[in-house]
């Protein structure tokens, strides 16, 4: 199959959309591994320019605007964007936008706070994206993210070059329709590195541990959990 035909996580999120959405505040592990580890690292925003890098239904928009946040939300679903707006209303600007080219609809130093929650492992060049957080994210300003954790993919996925980014693919099935999910692996180097070469200094490395609403959910996936690390939150400032 030729790579401009083969499936990408746009389509996989366009195709689950009405059921993320619907669920996706309830689910464990976006509830309560994710979601508190990730609100936890956010200062104070209120009055704040804030990018939601990949906003999906919008939950973290709604909670920044909640904060008295200034939001743009961006998604390359446009599903999603469709849903973070009825999430929304007109609280905040959302429009669909691509990490994965450059955030031409930004300006330079235009935003005080770029929070972007479980998106980046979609994104293949992390290098020309964190130059382009670094364009756009005012000096001092604060760049929050969470991603798979590469260990957990690493020993999940039975990884055979740990040293090389590769796209990868898991099936979905939690969200009620099965899904072909890409992603793309990448070594701790590999994350790291082109966050520090952008001119960004790490604050914060975060490895969620799973709430006590976790555990009343999912007793025995808590267990799991509470022993491998599943997401990385990341905190730096430009």
């Amino acid at each position: 199959m030729d790579s401009a035909d083969e499936p990408t996580a746009q389509d996989a999120y366009d195709e689950l959309a009405e059921e993320y959405a619907a669920r996706v505040d309830e689910k464990p592990y976006n509830a309560d591994l994710d979601f508190p580890a990730m609100t936890s690292l956010v200062p104070n925003v209120d009055g704040k320019r804030v990018l939601d890098a990949g906003c999906g239904s919008g939950r973290y928009s709604e909670w920044l605007l909640d904060r008295g946040a200034d939001v743009l939300a961006v998604d390359a679903s446009e599903e999603m964007v469709h849903h973070a707006r009825e999430r929304v209303g007109n609280r905040a600007h959302v429009r669909r936008a691509d990490l994965d080219e450059p955030l031409g609809f930004a300006e330079d130093n235009e935003f005080d706070v770029i929070v972007s929650a479980l998106v980046l492992h979609y994104v293949e060049d992390w290098r020309e994206l964190f130059a382009e957080f670094a364009r756009i994210v005012k000096p001092d300003g604060v760049l929050l993210c969470s991603l798979q954790h590469p260990i957990d993919d690493y020993r999940r996925l039975e990884i055979e070059n740990y040293f090389e980014v590769e796209r990868q693919t898991d099936t979905w099935s939690s969200f009620g329709t099965p899904v072909e999910m890409p992603f793309y692996w990448r070594p701790l180097s590999e994350v790291i590195n082109p966050i520090l070469e952008a001119g960004f200094q790490l604050k914060t490395i975060t490895e969620p541990q799973p709430t006590a609403e976790f555990k009343e959910k999912r007793p025995v996936r808590y267990e799991k959990v509470m022993r491998r690390p599943t997401f990385l939150c990341l905190k730096a400032f430009r």
